[in-house]
């Protein structure tokens, strides 16, 4: 696509309409709803084609947002992680942990209201069913954020805002982040996760490279499932 016709209003419409697909196609879920109907730990049929589904949902996923991208962005996915795109990674990493733990210090404090620990796909009956709980960390901490990164980051930063205003593409990433992960139905919540989608979208605009906040979005996510069952076993 030529720069010229970036910002015509007929291209606008379509990266608008192929984004929203986007999110609600990440928003919905969908991949995990065939975990929540394998009841046993036993090999069977049934919870072998449940699994193919699952991975299926996953490969539909990526590759719509792998195209999405490709189709309206000029960018390059996956270059090579350099040593200053790696430091960025920890920092953000780092930050982001910080300053959600600050978070919840800090609300405690005032508000006398610790966070609670719950989530959408982990019970504890899920941890209870080895079969169901590996496809969950599978998705959870390793496909999931791929996909998310593609589409939160990778999409909505390289298509939606040029150059200059990408500091912009932040602030909005942000709160898109927060409100997709909005898990607990409150500000406090809202807050809490959107200050994950700055420092994710930030760490994006800095190294122009999505696996870069794809590895920060996992080591986050493997911080919160170990926490998660830590809760449920303890």
């Amino acid at each position: 696509m030529r720069d010229s016709d970036t910002w015509r209003s007929d291209h606008l419409l379509k990266r608008g309409f192929i984004g929203l697909c986007l999110i609600c196609m990440v928003a919905s879920s969908i991949q995990f709803i065939p975990v929540q109907y394998i009841n046993s730990n036993i090999s069977n049929f049934r919870n072998w084609s449940l699994t193919v589904e699952f991975f299926g949902a996953y490969i539909v996923m990526f590759n719509f947002a792998v195209y999405a991208y490709r189709r309206y962005s000029n960018g390059n996915l996956f270059k090579i992680l350099s040593l200053k795109d790696y430091q960025l990674t920890a920092f953000a990493t780092v930050m982001a942990f910080l300053t959600a733990q600050a978070y919840i210090f800090m609300f405690s404090i005032f508000f006398q209201n610790r966070f609670s620990i719950e989530a959408i796909h982990f019970s504890k009956d899920l941890y209870d069913n080895n079969w169901s709980l590996t496809l969950l960390i599978i998705g959870f901490v390793f496909l999931s954020p791929i996909v998310e990164e593609l589409v939160f980051r990778a999409y909505f930063l390289d298509v939606a805002f040029p150059d200059k205003w990408r500091w912009l593409g932040e602030i909005f990433s942000a709160v898109f982040y927060g409100l997709f992960h909005m898990r607990y139905h409150n500000l406090y919540s809202f807050v809490f996760f959107a200050q994950y989608g700055f420092w994710m979208a930030w760490l994006y605009n800095q190294t122009r490279n999505v696996k870069s906040t794809i590895i920060m979005h996992m080591v986050l996510n493997s911080v919160t499932i170990s926490i998660v069952g830590y809760y449920y076993y303890h």
